[in-house]
């Protein structure tokens, strides 16, 4: 592992492409889709920056970190990052959580902080984002973008509708994940979300066993698996996020 020494405190004047993944509910699979995302961004040619903002602090595990190193952003003093940044194999940068838990106030600081890193123009900057969080409690702008990962079942399903019946939708984005196009429930279920919700994104990612047994490898299903389809799913994904940001700019 090799720290990023060119984060810094200096003002950044470009527009940075901010994107906060987080699970509608826990187990859907929100930070195994996000480093796999890294991952197929850089192979793509891009620079990538992840953010580890939950206290589980796992991300760091798909990017082939010691799993006895327990540093990240929650045990710094102060906000010398880049003595808890870090690069993996294929070029992903990466932040982790660290050990000790963290207060909602003080993940919204470090989202506030992060937009003064020194980063490369164009950088993409990932967010790990804990399931009880929401673009208004992190103080998000108006050209991030935060995306709920669900998947989908009944209890997503019902999550979703509780959140219509209290319009608490805070301008979020739904991406599918883990979809089976081979179970009449999971099809029937996604049909109707994109009848009913306007946030609904128009690509998803299957189901596949790879992306789970990446992680004893300390790796990515992206780079384990170069047949399956997910890698279709996540190049798609990509061109999709490209075109989002190309309009956010102009």
């Amino acid at each position: 592992m090799s720290c990023c020494k060119q984060y810094s405190t200096e003002k950044l004047e470009i527009i940075l492409k901010r994107i906060f993944f987080s699970g509608l509910k826990g187990g859907v699979g929100n930070t195994t889709l996000l480093a796999n995302l890294a991952c197929a961004l850089v192979q793509a040619g891009e620079r990538v920056t992840c953010i580890d903002l939950d206290s589980k602090n796992e991300l760091r595990l798909h990017f082939a970190h010691q799993w006895d190193d327990l540093c990240g952003w929650s045990t710094l003093e102060n906000n010398t990052l880049e003595k808890v940044a870090f690069t993996d194999p294929d070029g992903v940068k990466f932040i982790p959580h660290g050990y000790k838990a963290s207060t909602l106030s003080e993940k919204k600081q470090l989202v506030s902080f992060s937009q003064n890193l020194i980063l490369d123009e164009n950088e993409w900057l990932l967010f790990d984002v804990p399931n009880y969080a929401n673009a208004r409690s992190l103080g998000l702008k108006d050209d991030d973008f935060f995306i709920r990962t669900v998947n989908c079942d009944v209890s997503c399903h019902s999550i979703i509708n509780q959140r219509k019946l209290m319009h608490n939708n805070y301008d979020e984005y739904f991406l599918i994940n883990r979809f089976n196009s081979a179970v009449d429930i999971e099809v029937e279920i996604a049909r109707l979300w994109r009848q009913q919700l306007p946030h609904m994104l128009p690509v998803f990612i299957h189901q596949d066993e790879v992306l789970k047994e990446a992680l004893a490898f300390k790796n990515v299903g992206y780079n384990c698996a170069p047949f399956s389809v997910i890698k279709d799913d996540f190049q798609a994904l990509i061109s999709w996020l490209k075109l989002h940001f190309s309009k956010v700019a102009e």
